[in-house]
């Protein structure tokens, strides 16, 4: 009795039975993609933090490379600097020894001058 009167539903409902049927069959497949979405999400999130977590340190690498970098290059001017101060004194005592050298030179042997002169500079004296 009650089996027919199932039968006699079903059969009388079959269409109304088989949309409900197609959309519980349509809402539990979105469910399961909107899960596996949600998943899929998640990994690229964590895949995105390793990603910023390793470029953060990279930058962070380069930024003590590059200030490693700019105290050598400060170090190496300063040197450069300092070589340079010592050349210059040397120019100018080698400079104030040479004047002296000449002005001695002028003093006693003009004409010797002259000819240094003229044989480091190829001037011709005129007199």
């Amino acid at each position: 009795m009650i089996k027919q009167k199932i039968i006699g539903f079903i059969l009388k409902n079959w269409k109304e039975l088989v949309i409900i049927l197609c959309l519980s069959t349509m809402a539990f497949k979105t469910h399961m993609d909107y899960r596996t979405l949600s998943k899929a999400y998640e990994v690229s999130n964590q895949a995105m933090e390793t990603q910023l977590t390793s470029l953060r340190d990279i930058h962070a690498q380069e930024l003590r490379k590059r200030e490693e970098a700019i105290e050598d290059y400060r170090e190496a001017l300063i040197q450069i600097k300092r070589d340079h101060a010592a050349a210059q004194e040397q120019l100018e005592l080698a400079k104030r020894k040479k004047k002296s050298v000449y002005v001695r030179q002028f003093s006693q042997d003009k004409e010797g001058l002259a000819n240094e002169i003229i044989n480091a500079y190829g001037f011709e004296l005129v007199e």
